[in-house]
């Protein structure tokens, strides 16, 4: 082999490897070699915006904004969906917030330190009510079916619970380690696990539909708009996703 010969491999090999490295850089697609089960892409990353939230956790759709919380300082962030820029900003009422949700009219939040959650005004943040769950550390929270979804870390599964009284109507198995997002899209549940960086499809009774790596390292928090999903990750990236039927 000569000099020539030997320099081009040298720089072809150079490239290769820059391009594998720029190709792990960026944002996973969602399709998971690893898992038997996944065998197409299930989503499209449409949109990516930045959330001022220090420690990104739970988020919620209003209808026309996010809301995503901060876990550092319990601040609860309103946000542009198209590019991310700052509504308005409530300060959480509610020790070690971790989960938001929105039932129409009013946000509600939950914390891993408290058995209560409490419903608040969307423009003011004063308290409407509070729901004392007896027992439990909250991680996630969603809406849906007239009802509340919570994520207990305690149990580790998915409970069902009355707005109106805070009656537990039915739970189910987490189908992973921990729970840090739930949305409703209608007809199913989205649930994220950042210890495996699984965001999970599953009905209302806990059966798994799909499952598919997250395209962040760490997801959190879930919403639903009615057409994406939306998944914000501890990079303090919010992802929009399309749903691939």
């Amino acid at each position: 082999m000569n000099m020539a010969q030997s320099q081009g491999r040298f720089w072809c090999s150079v490239i290769a490897s820059s391009i594998l490295f720029l190709a792990s850089c960026k944002d996973r697609i969602f399709d998971n070699p690893f898992d038997p089960e996944v065998s197409e892409v299930i989503f499209e990353i449409v949109n990516t915006i930045v959330t001022p939230s220090s420690i990104p956790l739970g988020l919620t759709w209003d209808g026309s904004t996010l809301w995503n919380v901060d876990g550092y300082d319990g601040m609860l962030y309103c946000l542009n969906r198209v590019n991310g820029d700052q509504v308005r900003a409530l300060s959480s009422p509610l020790p070690s917030t971790a989960g938001i949700a929105y039932d129409g009219h009013d946000l509600w939040i939950c914390g891993e330190t408290t058995v209560e959650i409490y419903k608040i005004n969307l423009l003011s943040g004063e308290i409407q009510k509070r729901l004392n769950l007896q027992r439990g550390s909250f991680t996630a929270i969603g809406y849906g079916q007239g009802s509340l979804w919570i994520a207990d870390l305690q149990s580790n599964t998915i409970q069902k619970v009355s707005p109106e009284t805070g009656e537990i109507q039915s739970s189910f198995s987490n189908p992973g380690v921990r729970a840090d997002g739930i949305a409703f899209d209608g007809v199913s549940l989205w649930i994220s696990d950042p210890t495996s960086l699984t965001i999970y499809e599953v009905s209302p009774d806990g059966k798994v539909k799909r499952r598919f790596l997250s395209p962040g390292q760490s997801p959190r928090g879930l919403a639903f708009d009615g057409i994406f999903l939306w998944n914000v990750d501890g990079n303090q990236k919010i992802y929009q996703l399309r749903v691939l039927k």
